[in-house]
């Protein structure tokens, strides 16, 4: 395995392929529905126009060499089919779906290759399973190039773009076609195994399986025990037509984010655990839980984490057990409450849960950040002066916003009125804009709209 520096893909016997593979996989944003998914809960994410393109020959070499080259990083990765079998046969015989890292020497944590290497070892690993032992690529030199309009740092999920990009090329190369969960499933593996984050499924799915002008409502209710999910979509009414999806990358991206992420999961487990215990229970999620008859129809969210606080009692640090599996479980009302609001052209009460998300997580979850919080306060009064000369928009003008992704740092997501879109644009290009001031940094906003998921197809190479 070797990694250098330039874009340098093909090896120098170029072979006589006459197609290449392309294809492009969106990143995403996720309007509602913020640390559910790996909590047996609701998400209602969307697919993004901006996106990986990644573009794949198979030369006629026997050597089985794998060169994949990212026009982002401007760095190529060379390594061998033999070097991918290994890491697929270490991947089965400690357990395909277990979590534990699989170390990589000479790979810094994080790097692009990581990802690379693990799409390789674990759809190999899949194929395998299947007692499919003869890789397309074993005999064959495979040679790729990336190139993303992804904002890295933003949290439009850029790694699972990249995951679903490469296993979805190779699903289609094997000819042994896996279907879309499982496919989304490996890349979160991957997520797990190669990068060391415990993520759920939401970004895996979103990138995969979105649809164009709808909103990818997803339940996970089952997926911890099952492994299945249920997909549905929202389309927007036509009162929320005149609005834009917007995203706000506040430029900022905390070290602490991954290992507060892979706490908060335990956190939640945790909490799991606690209340199964004091309830005479065996729910598998605290999705499940937040459906049952009692906790239902509770007045206030104060009295609701009061609830669970008291459910908790017997854990030394239950008042943050508290707080977090009350933000995973109440979360769920709002993602329904968000779909009713698109489907019924609400404007108001999606822009109540919109906010209500993003104080929970601030609050709660303790996943923001004063950027964040400071990039909603700056959209908020950005738009409320731009409002002044056009006095008809009345308060929907804006919905939201809150904070979408992980958190730490990435990107704020809201509704914004078109009419509004340009001259936020030019606002916020301004270093006199409200969050520049106070932080020094110059943001990047994203005017968008919901996409359709991961495409592929030939293309004659000219």
């Amino acid at each position: 395995m070797q990694i250098s520096s330039g874009v340098h893909p093909l090896p120098s016997d170029p072979g006589s392929t006459l197609q290449k593979l392309v294809s492009f996989t969106p990143g995403r944003v996720n309007l509602i529905g913020e640390h559910t998914d790996y909590n047996g809960g609701m998400v209602m994410p969307a697919a993004l126009d901006l996106g990986l393109r990644c573009e794949m020959k198979v030369l006629n070499s026997s050597e089985g060499m794998i060169f994949c080259a990212s026009r982002t990083s401007n760095e190529t990765l060379e390594i061998s089919a033999a070097e991918t079998s290994e890491l697929a046969n270490i991947a089965l015989k400690s357990g395909l779906e277990k979590s534990e890292t699989i170390p990589l020497q000479g790979v810094s944590k994080g790097h692009w290759t990581r990802y690379v290497i693990g799409c390789f070892a674990l759809y190999e690993a899949a194929l395998l399973g299947r007692q499919i032992s003869k890789m397309p690529w074993s005999e064959k030199t495979l040679s790729l190039i990336l190139e993303s309009t992804l904002p890295q740092g933003a949290g439009l999920s850029s790694s699972a773009a990249l995951c679903i990009s490469l296993l979805g090329q190779l699903n289609f190369l094997s000819g042994a076609p896996l279907d879309a969960g499982t496919l989304a499933r490996l890349a979160m593996l991957v997520e797990h195994r190669f990068a060391g984050t415990h993520c759920g499924l939401m970004d895996q799915l979103a990138v995969l399986c979105s649809r164009a002008d709808h909103y990818t409502r997803i339940d996970f209710l089952e997926f911890p025990v099952s492994k299945s999910f249920h997909i549905s979509y929202a389309k927007a009414h036509e009162a929320f037509h005149n609005h834009a999806l917007v995203i706000f990358k506040t430029g900022v991206s905390h070290s602490l984010a991954e290992s507060a992420y892979n706490e908060r999961r335990a956190s939640c487990e945790a909490a799991l655990q606690e209340m199964n215990k004091a309830l005479g229970l065996g729910a598998h999620s605290l999705g499940e839980l937040a459906r049952l008859p009692r906790f239902k129809g509770i007045p206030s969210n104060s009295e609701y984490l009061n609830l669970v606080e008291s459910l908790l009692s017997g854990h030394r640090e239950h008042k943050i057990l508290a707080r977090r599996a009350t933000h995973a479980m109440l979360e769920n009302a709002r993602v329904v409450d968000a779909a009713k609001a698109l489907s019924a052209g609400d404007l108001n009460s999606l822009n109540r849960v919109m906010r209500e998300s993003h104080y929970s997580l601030d609050s709660l979850y303790e996943v923001s950040c004063p950027e964040l919080n400071l990039a909603c306060q700056s959209m908020e009064s950005v738009v409320r002066d731009l409002c002044l000369s056009h006095s008809t928009l009345g308060d929907t003008a804006l919905i939201g916003p809150r904070m979408t992704g992980g958190g730490f740092g990435g990107s704020t997501v809201q509704l914004v009125h078109r009419n509004l879109c340009d001259g936020l644009l030019e606002r916020f290009s301004d270093t006199a804009n409200p969050y520049t001031k106070s932080t020094g940094i110059l943001p990047e906003i994203f005017i968008t709209r919901p996409c359709s998921g991961f495409a592929a197809g030939l293309e004659n190479i000219e």
